[in-house]
């Protein structure tokens, strides 16, 4: 791309007003008509100019407002000249100004600091400078260049880029050579067409400053203070911790069976033989296990001889006329029956049928056959098939907030992204110890059909829960302020120790 194409390209964007001849046919005119034209060198330094200054140009027609246009303006040229410091200021007219007063510097880009703002030190001694450049009528050094000039001013090189006639707008170009090195600066300025710079400023000016929005927010910057900000950052958290929202209460949940029933061995035997296992189903009546009667039957045997023998002695005395010893026999006879019938109810208990329909949820005896079991021992667990409930651990502190019929929501891992929803129940008068915490119990039912997939209430029917599965649960409580939950129990204690 060259200079032309440049211009040109920049004139359909932006729609400034350029000048009347491409600064490029303008430049290969100058180089043209020059006397040094017959001097190669001199020629290959102009040139070389003119590719640099092609290069800067594009990058400010590229960029999309006047910001990143200065930047890579600065970046570009530290690329040709990088032992140099390279600054880049402007201002925009503002109400009351002239062409000779009223100026203040708006924006300054620093080659190695970059943005520099207006507590900076260097920000503070430029603006001083850039106020007094139209102060002074004919400086010494200025060469003025219609829309653009270069100036000398102590150690440093000024180009000052206008945006028309009457400077509305203009920018300033601090460079400073290194201490031992000016000749190229001096170079570059000589070689510098004039057509260049008076492009360089239209072009630069026709980029848009930044939005209104921008605008607005910089001068919103400019007024705020840190202190401010503080306190109204403070105040919208104070006004946001403040919103009421229902009171959550995080607790344990684990599922356990609704109306489940323990299957206990109803006499001392030893386990003969398990029908059930855990995850069967059984009907009422349905044999679960049995116990060995062996040792009933021979004690029922030898009591049945014993009965015999007695109801002869009692016949014997009787036909003998021995009274006495008829009514002793009699009594004895009694006793025996009695211990009978004893052996015959046990005997009776040797085969333990389930008491509920439902699944069996607990209780693997079949390697434990020949086991002797004690009376009242547990043996199985069985629960209705239909439905289970969840016991959830309220934590002593929060119960409180924890009234009948308040609703929760409960999130197990093993099922997944399965929601389920429920109302507590009942909740138990006092505390119990669970994982060395004091809590207190509360009942939840919860039927196996009305799980519903990622809370979907259209009840897409999922798999039952499981007795013993363990899950979390939150139980809404009243209405209190969002930050209710983390100061409260702070704000008791400190309460309790200052004593209010």
């Amino acid at each position: 791309m060259n200079l032309t194409e440049i211009t040109t390209t920049n004139d359909q964007a932006s729609g400034s007003a350029f000048p009347d001849t491409p600064a490029a046919n303008r430049v290969s005119a100058a180089v043209a008509a020059s006397p040094w034209t017959s001097d190669s060198k001199r020629v290959k330094e102009i040139q070389s100019v003119h590719r640099t200054w092609q290069s800067l140009l594009t990058v400010i027609a590229k960029a999309p407002d006047r910001a990143v246009a200065a930047e890579s303006f600065v970046k570009q040229l530290s690329l040709e000249l990088p032992d140099h410091t390279i600054r880049l200021g402007w201002a925009i007219e503002r109400l009351g100004s002239t062409p000779t007063t009223g100026w203040k510097l708006d924006r300054l880009f620093d080659s190695r600091l970059g943005w520099l703002g207006k507590d900076n030190s260097v920000y503070q001694s430029l603006a001083v400078g850039f106020a007094k450049v139209h102060e002074e009528a004919s400086p010494e050094g200025m060469t003025d260049r219609g829309l653009a000039s270069v100036r000398r001013e102590s150690a440093n090189w000024l180009f000052e880029l206008r945006e028309n006639a009457q400077a509305s707008n203009r920018a300033l170009v601090w460079i400073r050579p290194p201490q031992s090195d000016e000749e190229t600066l001096s170079s570059f300025e000589k070689n510098l067409p004039e057509d260049v710079l008076q492009t360089t400023a239209a072009v630069f000016f026709s980029r848009p400053v930044s939005g209104r929005w921008e605008q607005f927010s910089r001068r919103v910057r400019r007024w705020w203070s840190r202190r401010a900000s503080i306190g109204i950052g403070t105040l919208l958290l104070l006004a946001i911790s403040c919103i009421p929202t229902a009171y959550s209460i995080d607790a344990r949940a684990t599922v356990t069976a609704m109306n489940s029933r323990r299957v206990a061995a109803p006499i001392d035997a030893t386990l003969l033989t398990v029908h059930k296992r855990p995850g069967d189903l059984v009907v009422i009546g349905e044999p679960l296990f049995e116990l060995d009667g062996r040792p009933l039957r021979i004690e029922l045997e030898a009591l049945t001889a014993e009965i015999e023998e007695a109801s002869k002695d009692e016949d014997i005395s009787l036909a003998n006329g021995e009274i006495a010893k008829a009514q002793l026999a009699g009594l004895r006879r009694q006793s025996l029956s009695r211990r009978r019938d004893l052996i015959v109810d046990r005997m009776d208990k040797l085969i333990v049928t389930s008491p509920i329909d439902g699944i069996v949820i607990q209780g693997d005896w079949q390697h434990s056959l020949g086991t002797p079991m004690e009376i009242g021992q547990t043996l199985l667990e069985i629960a209705p098939s239909d439905s289970v409930e969840v016991e959830l651990e309220i934590p002593e502190v929060e119960i409180g907030y924890v009234d009948a019929d308040a609703d929760v929501k409960l999130w197990f891992p093993a099922v997944g992204d399965l929601d389920f929803r429920t109302n507590v129940q009942t909740v138990y008068p006092s505390a119990t110890i669970r994982n060395d915490e004091n809590v207190f119990i509360a009942k939840t039912p919860m039927p196996s059909g009305e799980a519903t997939r990622g809370g979907n209430a259209s009840g897409e029917s999922v798999t039952p829960l499981r007795v013993g599965m363990q899950g979390e649960a939150t139980v809404v409580g009243p209405m209190r302020p969002w930050i209710w939950k983390w100061v409260r129990l702070p704000i008791r204690r400190l309460g309790w120790v200052i004593g209010w």
